[in-house]
């Protein structure tokens, strides 16, 4: 059985650690409830904290604390809203793939503009948690795409670049370096928009030939976000 991890956001670390009924009902359902175990709780921010949690006991005891520095790169989507249990499914995935920011957005032509965003910083917590992550991605939505282009944070700190079927370049590797990749809805970018992107320097990027679905474009990003990152760091590492 490997190590257990739960997520409590804005978590300080305290002598002894008080399990809630979710955490006790996981560790129930691992089968791990009744036996000696170390548990880490983390906040998402890079604060680690190991406690021993005796046999068949809701309550532990810290055994050690570290701090992992901050990810320094972002690798993230801005993209319409998936229907259905597909929201749930990019979330997810995104989130074992290592994606550090998810932004949900809402466009002319979207046919799902409703947003849970406790839900969703839930499933990412599950997902991490399953993935043995440090850091929780960030998410937010629901937003205009005007009041994402518009917003300082993102903008002044990485590149942007839209998936587009018309787009004028090709997928390269320095596209996803501290980059955020916008997608769009079923159906397409309406002319207003790709107008507005333009305005706002957000090249089109294609994708091969083929129409992806909105859960699709966004792992096909996160695929490559993985794939540049960790070639990147084999070739500096042989080097």
């Amino acid at each position: 059985m490997g190590e257990t991890i739960f997520f409590r956001r804005g978590w300080k670390p305290e002598a002894e650690l008080r399990l809630n009924k979710e955490e006790v009902a996981h560790l129930r359902a691992l089968r791990i409830f009744s036996e000696n175990k170390e548990l880490r709780i983390l906040d998402g921010n890079g604060v680690d904290s190991t406690y021993e949690v005796e046999a068949g006991t809701d309550r532990g005891i810290l055994k050690k604390t570290e701090t992992h520095k901050p990810e320094t790169s972002v690798a993230g989507i801005a993209t319409a809203i998936p229907k259905g249990n597909r929201l749930e499914w990019l979330l997810q995935k995104g989130t074992e793939l290592g994606l550090t920011h998810f932004y949900f957005l809402n466009f002319e032509q979207s046919d799902r503009r409703d947003f849970n965003l406790e839900r969703s910083l839930k499933i990412t917590e599950e997902a991490a948690s399953q993935s043995k992550r440090i850091f929780l991605p960030f998410v937010a939505g629901p937003l205009s795409l005007r009041e994402f282009l518009e917003d300082s944070e993102p903008r002044n700190r990485v590149g942007l670049y839209r998936l587009d079927p018309r787009g004028a370049s090709e997928p390269r590797s320095e596209f996803f370096r501290n980059t955020i990749w916008l997608i769009g809805p079923e159906g397409g970018f309406r002319k207003t928009e790709i107008e507005l992107m333009e305005e706002k320097n957000v090249p089109g990027i294609r994708a091969g030939d083929s129409i992806l679905k909105i859960e699709t474009a966004g792992l096909y990003a996160a695929s490559l976000f993985r794939f540049f990152t960790y070639s990147e760091n084999y070739t500096s590492e042989i080097n």
